[in-house]
């Protein structure tokens, strides 16, 4: 008995036309595409993230090989690095000390990372935080710039 009536509503279920959910709200909740398309950039963000910190921990390992023997390296390249296509990499370094940028090419984050001689020790720390706006310059003179978080621990 119990088996007959599962097969009619199976049956009933069948012969029903399918609706569409897309643009439909179910609960309460926003359209599963737009939940979709959310969870998917929040992916593409945090493995952005967890390759631009990667990235900036083997620049400064790099750095500080590099000042060892006598100087810091000018490029990702003379360090055997790639930033790959997802960031933009700018080096610049000094005899004092050597900063990296990385702007992805999608995204509003953006991360850095800074080397300096500090008398007889190295001094290193590595930031994220919000892109500044086109032709404003960032510092990391004395640490992250404002706004910025601080990744990892600093060094002295």
């Amino acid at each position: 008995m119990a088996a007959g009536c599962l097969v009619v509503v199976g049956i009933v279920g069948l012969r029903q036309p399918l609706h569409s959910s897309q643009g439909r709200t179910f609960s309460g909740r926003p359209d599963l595409l737009m939940v979709d398309g959310a969870l998917q950039q929040r992916e593409l963000t945090l493995q952005q993230r967890r390759d631009a910190e990667a990235l900036l921990e083997q620049f400064i390992r790099g750095q500080m090989t590099r000042h060892y023997w006598g100087h810091f390296a000018a490029s990702l390249r003379d360090l055997g690095l790639d930033s790959g296509p997802q960031l933009e990499a700018t080096v610049t370094s000094t005899p004092a000390g050597s900063e990296l940028w990385l702007q992805p090419r999608r995204g509003k984050e953006g991360y850095a990372a800074a080397v300096r001689q500090g008398g007889p020790r190295i001094l290193r720390w590595q930031c994220r935080g919000p892109l500044p706006e086109k032709g404003v310059r960032l510092s990391l003179a004395d640490g992250c710039p404002d706004g910025w978080t601080q990744i990892g621990s600093p060094s002295s």
